[in-house]
Formats: C-alpha cells, sequence, structure tokens
C-alpha cells in the first residue's frame, strides 16, 4: 500500500473558446427596444409575454421585438444551439442589431437550462446586454454553461416556474401564477438591464486551464482519494492509471494516442484515445475492451444522440450498452442468464468506463451537470450482449444495417426498468408487452430485452423482430387524455407526420413511431422479457461498428478471460 504510483488525468482537455465580459447597460428603458428572446419551449413565451406586459406597465415608451428559435434537443435535430446553427443564425444577427437589451425566458429544467443559457451566452458575445430568467434550482448549472459559453457572469433573474409543475391546463398559470412570479421577478430583471457593470463584469475573465497530464504521485490510498475528491471517480476503488498501465490498454487500438475520437457535450471534452484509455484503466479494462470503448465514445458523440440532454436532465437516464457480433464471444460477455449481473469483468468494466467518460471527458458531475431529482444506479454501467446464437431473428446490428461478421455497440439512455414472465399465447404476450410497457415524455422510446425463449415462440407464430417493433407502435395505446400534451403542442412533437389527437375520448399511441425501440435477445430460459422504458426524447438508439486492431487475435489470447470459476 506504501508504493507509490504516477498517475495520468482522466478529464478530457478542453479547446479554449472567446471569454469576454459583460456589456455596457441602457442607463433608460423607456425609451429602449428590449428582444424577448425563446428557444423550443411553448410557455417559455407566455413567461416573456408577461413579463414585457408588466415592463410597458412601468415604461410606457418601451418596445418589444421577438425571436423564438425552435429546435429542440431530440432525434430529428442535429443542432439546438443559435450560435452553431449556420442556418438559423444570419437570421438572429440581423434581428439583433435593431435590440438595446435581451430578455431569455425561462431556465426551469436540466437540460434545457444548458441550452437556454448557451443561447443567452450567444447575445452578449454580438453585444448586446441580456438577461437570462431562470427558476432558482437551476442557477448553478446557469452559471456552469454560461461559463462554458466564455460569458461567467452572465445576468440572471429568478422566475420560480418549474417545468415539472406546471399542469397541462395552462388557463391557471396564464391568468394568476406566471403573472404574480413575474412580478416579484420584475425587479431584479430590471436590474440586470440596467445597472451599471461592476468592475469584474466589465473585466474578460481569466482563461480556463486544462488539468496537467499528470495529476499526482501518490500510495494508492492518496491516488483513491485524490481522484474521488477531485470528482473523477464514483464512491468506488479504481485502478491507478499510470503510463504503464495506459501504454498497455493503448495496444488495444491501433489508432495513435493523441487522436481525437470525439468532443462529448456539455464540456466539449476532448475524448483523445489515451484519455479513454486512462478512464478504462481506472474501470478495471483491459486491451482488448479499448475497441467497444472508442466506439462507446463515437456513439455518445453522434448527433442523434443528445448526451448533454440525458446526461444533464431533472429525468433519470443511464446508458445501456448492447454489444453485438464476434467480439461477443472475444470478450467472454454475459449474454444468457444473469445478463443484466455484473460477473463479467467485460461486461461491468466496460460499463464502469463509459460512465467514467461521462464524468470526465464529457464534465458532468452530480449537482452541477447532472440535474437528476433521483438518479439511476445504471450510471454507474449496464453493459450486455445480444445471444445471436440462440435468437430466431437478424442480430440486432444487421436490423440497425450492419453486416453481420461486424462487431458493433449500440447505445440507448433508458430511465424505468420493468420485468414480465407471460403465459405461451401470442395474443396475451404482445398483449402484456402493450399494456406494460412504460412510456415517459414528448417522444417515448423503450429497450426491449426478450429472452430467447420468447423471441422463438414470437417467431415460431410468424413474427420478425420488424412485426414486433411495428404492433407496438400501432397497438400501444392510452387514453388521449393523459398525454402531456403541454410537452407535445408546439416545437416538442415528432415526427410531425403523425397528428396528435383533438378529442382527449380518442386513444393516442404511446410511442410515434418504432425509432426508439430496439429489441434484443439475451438472458436465461423463460417466456420472460425486461422493458428499459425512455431513451427516446432526446435520440437514440445509437448503432456503431467496433474496428479492431490488426493484432487482434494475439491480443485475444493474450488477455482472454480466465475465470471466474466457481
Amino acid at each position: 500500500m506504501n508504493n507509490e504510483y504516477e498517475v495520468l488525468s482522466p478529464r478530457g482537455d478542453v479547446d479554449p473558446s472567446p471569454r469576454i465580459g459583460l456589456n455596457p447597460r441602457p442607463a433608460d428603458l423607456n425609451n429602449a427596444t428590449i428582444g424577448l428572446y425563446a428557444t423550443f419551449k411553448e410557455h417559455w413565451v407566455l413567461i416573456l409575454e408577461e413579463i414585457a406586459k408588466q415592463l410597458k406597465e412601468l415604461y410606457p415608451g418601451i418596445r418589444f421585438t421577438r425571436y423564438q428559435y425552435t429546435k429542440d434537443l431530440n432525434a430529428y435535430t442535429q443542432v439546438a444551439e443559435l450560435a452553431k446553427d449556420p442556418e438559423e443564425r444570419p437570421g438572429f444577427e440581423e434581428w439583433i442589431k435593431g435590440v438595446d437589451g435581451v430578455i431569455v425566458g425561462n431556465a426551469d429544467a436540466g437540460s434545457c437550462t444548458l441550452y437556454l443559457a448557451y443561447n443567452a451566452a450567444f447575445p452578449e458575445h454580438l453585444g448586446k446586454p441580456t438577461v437570462l430568467t431562470v427558476a432558482s434550482d437551476f442557477i448553478d448549472l446557469l452559471k456552469r454553461a454560461a461559463d462554458l459559453r466564455g460569458v461567467p457572469a452572465l445576468r440572471y433573474a429568478p422566475v420560480e416556474v418549474l417545468d415539472i409543475a406546471m399542469e397541462p391546463d395552462m388557463t391557471p398559470w396564464v391568468e394568476t401564477i406566471i403573472p404574480e412570479r413575474v412580478r416579484v421577478a420584475l425587479p431584479r430583471i430590471i436590474a440586470g438591464l440596467t445597472e451599471p457593470l461592476t468592475p469584474e463584469e466589465a473585466a474578460a475573465p481569466a482563461p480556463v486551464e486544462n488539468t496537467p497530464r499528470v495529476a499526482l504521485k501518490g500510495t494508492l490510498d492518496e491516488v483513491y482519494e485524490s481522484f474521488y475528491r477531485r470528482g473523477w471517480s464514483y464512491g468506488m476503488p479504481i485502478m491507478p492509471p499510470t503510463q504503464e498501465a495506459v501504454d498497455r490498454m493503448l495496444t488495444g487500438t491501433d489508432l495513435a494516442a493523441d487522436h481525437v475520437v470525439a468532443t462529448l457535450p456539455p464540456q466539449m471534452g476532448k475524448a483523445t484515445v489515451e484519455k479513454i484509455a486512462i478512464n478504462g484503466v481506472m474501470a478495471g479494462c483491459l486491451p482488448i475492451h479499448m475497441p467497444v470503448l472508442v466506439a462507446a465514445v463515437e456513439a455518445l458523440a453522434d448527433p442523434h444522440m443528445w448526451l448533454e440532454a440525458y446526461a444533464c436532465s431533472i429525468a433519470s437516464w443511464a446508458p445501456l450498452l448492447m454489444i453485438n457480433g464476434p467480439v461477443r464471444k472475444d470478450l467472454d460477455l454475459t449474454m444468457g442468464p444473469t445478463l443484466l449481473s455484473p460477473y463479467k469483468r467485460g461486461n461491468a468494466a466496460i460499463a464502469h468506463a463509459v460512465g467514467l467518460m461521462v464524468m470526465n471527458i464529457a464534465g458532468v458531475r452530480p449537482g452541477c451537470e447532472d440535474m437528476a431529482l433521483f438518479g439511476h444506479e445504471g450510471r454507474f454501467g449496464m453493459c450486455i450482449a445480444e445471444y445471436e446464437e440462440e435468437s430466431p431473428w437478424e442480430p440486432m446490428h444487421v436490423y440497425y444495417g450492419l453486416d453481420k461478421d461486424d462487431s458493433a455497440i449500440t447505445i440507448s439512455w433508458p430511465h424505468m426498468r420493468h420485468f414480465a414472465q407471460l403465459p405461451e399465447d401470442v395474443g396475451a404476450i404482445l398483449k402484456n408487452i402493450c399494456d406494460g410497457i412504460p412510456a415517459f415524455g414528448f417522444d417515448p422510446g423503450c429497450t426491449l430485452i426478450l429472452s430467447p425463449e420468447l423471441a422463438k415462440f414470437l417467431h415460431s407464430h410468424g413474427l420478425s423482430r420488424k412485426d414486433v417493433v411495428d404492433y407496438i407502435v400501432e397497438y400501444a395505446r392510452i387514453p388521449a387524455g393523459n398525454l402531456a400534451m403541454r410537452w407535445m403542442i408546439g416545437h416538442h412533437h415528432e415526427p410531425k407526420s403523425v397528428p396528435l389527437p383533438l378529442d382527449p375520448t380518442r386513444t393516442a399511441r404511446k410511442f410515434w413511431s418504432g425509432m426508439h425501440l430496439p429489441v434484443i435477445v439475451a438472458g436465461g430460459n423463460g417466456i420472460a422479457l425486461v422493458l428499459y422504458g425512455g431513451g427516446g426524447d432526446h435520440g437514440g438508439p445509437i448503432t456503431k461498428k467496433i474496428n479492431l486492431p490488426g493484432n487482434w487475435g494475439e491480443l485475444v489470447e493474450r488477455y482472454k478471460e480466465q475465470g471466474p470459476e466457481y
């Protein structure tokens, strides 16, 4: 225990970005033109309109102009940040030339606050004084997000309206609650727009420094305590990421150590091959796990997988990793009984490493970026493999467009689990699936884990994997009155080709399409399944090919699993 280890930092480096002080404020609002700027949520517009109404009572000469950026954090949108949107940005820049100040509203949930703060920082970069309204629960996240976009002093005003507290019927909110809460916040909004800047607000902030490559030198206990104290690990022991251990991990890929596989939001940390290897070492991975970790990073960074929307939400999402192809056997991954238990090193270590990379490279920390009300045990890691040999259907990665001989990883982000044993009756089975499958959010998803026996039973009755998905889309239904319509009216609802029900006495789909309904065959005997509800609202599932290095056969022979033996 007294041996000393020189260990490397797992934190992803971040490219320097412009950091600015705030812009001077107008002395008087009475003859000012104020821009009211919202993004995709329709009730944010209602809050801004109430602010405008109350400001007009105090400043009769004030003028308002409005801009709504409607792109949402979902599977259908590849950008939701105006500064990075080549289509929308020119129009916004033209609009903002005519304003003296900007009010942005209203940060009221986790990932929504993150992106609203990104978009609120943009007007300050364009030279316009800005104030962002926010529910107090999310002030720390707002500050973090503004800092990530180079405006750490961004001014804000608490408006105590929480998204999750609002009923589908907006009438009492529009008529009573929002006006009352805006009235309380109005002095702070006015101050944010007009009070002269402090020297600290006016000065350009110091650049953010990356963590030194060598984090520290110390005993095993000191490494563990230091990494935990810095927020670089869970409360579990880690393996020390020494140069020797990392070099050994790097033999698992043909990529150069400094190759950037992706940048992971919200921190936009560089997932270099070396940083991936460092986090893999910490989790107890072997070099043969390295190709899976690289593919996992590619999946997390895919533009149709909004990592920050899942990782920074008030909901409790967790990544579920599903492995296909020959690599399953090379890594001795669990695919049969005890599927979801962490008995095998490959399943446990790969999943743990992905969780660490979300913390250390993406930069997600509890209470800072991760705003989950309850959190999720799966953030420690969930990794399974498909039992292809016992499945009557094509492997899942083939269903998603890859070749059978490829190895692949598929990632979804569920948040609730339901287990069921089912009768030997195809109608009853499908009814149980449709009734029991949980649906949450504005574009719900669910990952279905079917036991091989259940998949074979359905196949014997003429059902393919696609047939099961299509059946669920069509017949998993709820009363239309149970839909959270406030979430869905306007820019949330996708796909737009499926109309929303106007009559609450009708039934409606639980799932608007089959896009977010991956089906994997795995587990032990019995006609049974596990439903992992969620993982649709913000994107996924995402499937990526696992690229194996040229020395793969040698690596597998050297590092193949030797246990456990009971």
